[in-house]
């Protein structure tokens, strides 16, 4: 009897054992799944006072007024890049955005019909108004094409190109300017100018047609006829040089 008794008891100690360790675990695990909900809890109200704070200082007006405005170009070449037309660099410079207002104040009260989308929109006359001192590319200073392409690429950001457009466009830059020819012809800035402008005008009337080119791959064919052009007229001024001298 005693035996058996032992048996028996050994037997319920280690069931009691065993169901207190069961319970000691049901108690970690109900305790870490309140821990992690807690956490969650903790992340959601964070992330929403976070949102509710960004918000609540887009609708604060703004008081400062910054240290510099940029200067804007004018309506016409706006409506240029809205349009994926070609436009010259030079109405993105100081000069041309200066003259961008006051054009705008001297004919504020004209207005002209234009077509957006397929349909006829009025705009101000002053979106069709041609600069009479626009520069063509190629006739920059290398200097300020280098500082005006910068310009220019902000601004198509600003119309909301597509942004295949734009990068093919900053590495179409990049490439001209590091490209070998800079190294091996006199004539290197006005090539890379010429070249910019030919190209630019071909790409942008291809866009209009859905037929546009990676412009970012330089034509090496192209790029050395431009070239030899521009060395051909250099030796013809040349020639009339000696001859009228």
């Amino acid at each position: 009897l005693t035996q058996s008794w032992m048996v028996g008891h050994n037997q319920r100690v280690n069931e009691w054992n065993q169901n207190r360790e069961w319970e000691l675990a049901d108690a970690v695990e109900a305790n870490q799944a309140r821990a992690a909900q807690e956490d969650e809890a903790q992340v959601q109200q964070e992330a929403k006072e976070e949102k509710e704070r960004i918000e609540s200082e887009k609708k604060k007006p703004k008081m400062n007024v910054g240290d510099s405005i940029s200067p804007h170009p004018s309506q016409y070449a706006v409506q240029k890049l809205n349009n994926f037309k070609y436009i010259e660099l030079w109405y993105f410079s100081l000069d041309g955005c200066k003259e961008a207002l006051c054009t705008a104040h001297s004919v504020a009260d004209d207005f002209g019909l234009t077509r957006v989308d397929d349909q006829l929109a009025i705009c101000p006359a002053y979106a069709f108004k041609v600069s009479k001192s626009a520069t063509a590319d190629h006739d920059l200073p290398f200097s300020t094409f280098l500082h005006l392409k910068n310009l220019f690429l902000m601004q198509l950001n600003k119309a909301k190109w597509p942004q295949t457009h734009i990068d093919a466009l900053s590495l179409f830059f990049w490439h001209l300017e590091n490209h070998s020819i800079c190294n091996n012809s006199d004539l290197r800035d006005l090539v890379v100018l010429h070249y910019t402008s030919w190209v630019c005008q071909d790409w942008h009337d291809r866009l209009k047609w859905d037929e546009a080119f990676n412009i970012a791959i330089i034509n090496e064919t192209l790029l050395r006829s431009i070239n030899k052009e521009l060395w051909d007229k250099v030796h013809l001024q040349n020639l009339a040089t000696v001859c009228f001298s």
